[in-house]
């Protein structure tokens, strides 16, 4: 199986599971320490992660696809550029409504439990807008 179809099924199984709202099985896709960026903040460590797992199923996310784009492999790590679509509240009519974005992930293989995101930045294309999220991500570090 190629590194490509690897990272696939693992990114359609993690979509499987937020679709059954099963943060916990979400969660175990990422590394300890992870960074996860967003245009709602960065949130840092699977505290933070879960978190905002939690807040994206109040808000009814019910749906959520990705597809690998491009990767490049280093070492046990793997930079990988994935296109997600998403439905979320529109933020103007409060209505679910599908957005689009684009990730880079970093994921490391952990020789015990597979491939974990390290880092995340996950961006909606530029025409999207996403309400707020009542919640406060991790503060920046200078």
């Amino acid at each position: 199986m190629s590194l490509k179809t690897e990272l696939q099924l693992m990114l359609d199984t993690y979509s499987e599971d937020f679709r059954a709202r099963d943060v916990d099985a979400c969660l175990a896709f990422f590394d300890e320490d992870c960074k996860f960026i967003t245009p709602r903040g960065v949130f840092r460590g699977r505290s933070q992660v879960e978190q905002l797992h939690q807040s994206w199923i109040q808000e009814n996310h019910a749906e959520r696809e990705m597809q690998v784009q491009q990767i490049e492999s280093i070492g046990n790590h793997v930079y990988a550029i994935w296109r997600f679509r998403d439905l979320v509240p529109d933020a103007d009519t409060g209505k679910n409504a599908f957005c689009e974005g684009t990730a880079l992930g970093v994921i490391r293989l952990d020789p015990d439990d597979g491939w974990l995101i390290v880092a995340c930045s996950s961006n909606f294309d530029a025409d999207q807008v996403v309400a707020p999220v009542a919640m406060t991500p991790a503060k920046a570090v200078a």
